[in-house]
């Protein structure tokens, strides 16, 4: 039988020029230090690494030409960094360079780059589209990349962004709780004095929380006459006006909320629907 192809996942990377060159930076989770493997190869540089959450390779295409014998290694928590240097840069002094992590991780010299790449050009002169080959690589590595990059960015606000609704969420609970409480001191027989002091208490919270709300974007959903939406609104019952045009909204029952134009919670309301004429002609008659 012949061997299973073993499956690699693309790890997040992300490359930062510097003043001496450029700093590749591989997230590389559950990966001991002894598994990883690079190369530097032309403006090319491949790391593979094997841990306990599978296995990763990624292909970062680098802004130059990197000198592989002037490369500083490090890996700590899961992070390799790669600080490559441009051919002809020299390291500051006092900086050790070292091809290696600790002797785990292996650079490719100049020669062994010059042996593969004549290995390689050997069997490409068969190829009479090398050039588009190579070239289409490249912008598939470099879309990839950005890809990559932005859906990690699109994970990190879609995270915050839930965060965000689940505590506004027990805010608007809060807030119903505190027009429940109004309500109960309006309809009390508390002296008008003492009244007075817990509803201004009350609205002082109030404020606080709808001050919050602004200041991350929650805005409340505007009913009372508007037309009713039923991605904001939920209809809890009508009201028959002839004098008020059909699905506009004549009272709303409990607030809603919304957050980038999506409803945390839609307004409960009561939606206008006109009395039927002959209905009410026949009224007329019987009577």
């Amino acid at each position: 039988m012949a061997e299973a192809k073993e499956e690699f996942r693309e790890p997040f990377a992300d490359i930062r020029e510097t003043e001496t060159g450029a700093k590749l930076i591989v997230e590389l989770p559950g990966v001991p230090q002894d598994s990883i493997k690079m190369e530097v190869s032309g403006d090319l540089v491949t790391v593979v690494g094997k841990g306990s959450r599978g296995s990763f390779k990624t292909i970062q295409v680098m802004p130059f030409d990197p000198d592989p014998e002037n490369v500083v290694v490090t890996y700590s928590q899961g992070v390799l960094e790669v600080d490559v240097r441009r051919m002809g840069s020299r390291a500051g002094d006092g900086e050790a360079v070292s091809p290696q992590v600790n002797g785990s991780v292996k650079i490719k010299t100049l020669e062994d780059v010059e042996k593969d790449l004549g290995a390689l050009t050997a069997e490409l002169e068969k190829a009479s589209e090398e050039k588009g080959v190579l070239e289409e690589r490249a912008r598939i590595l470099q879309r990839d990349f950005h890809n990559l990059k932005r859906r990690h960015e699109s994970e990190k606000e879609s995270i915050a962004d839930r965060k965000i609704r689940d505590i506004s969420m027990g805010l608007i609970e809060v807030l119903d709780d505190f027009d429940r409480a109004r309500q109960s001191v309006l309809r009390s027989r508390r002296p008008k004095s003492t009244s007075d002091d817990i509803l201004k208490g009350l609205e002082m919270v109030e404020v606080r929380v709808h001050g919050l709300f602004d200041s991350i974007g929650i805005k409340r959903i505007e009913s009372l006459g508007k037309h009713f939406d039923p991605i904001y609104h939920e209809a809890v019952g009508q009201s028959r006006d002839h004098k008020v045009e059909d699905d506009i909204i004549t009272e709303e029952k409990v607030a809603g909320f919304f957050y980038k134009e999506n409803a945390l919670r839609p307004s409960q309301v009561i939606v206008n629907r006109k009395p039927d004429k002959k209905g009410t002609d026949d009224k007329k008659k019987k009577r």
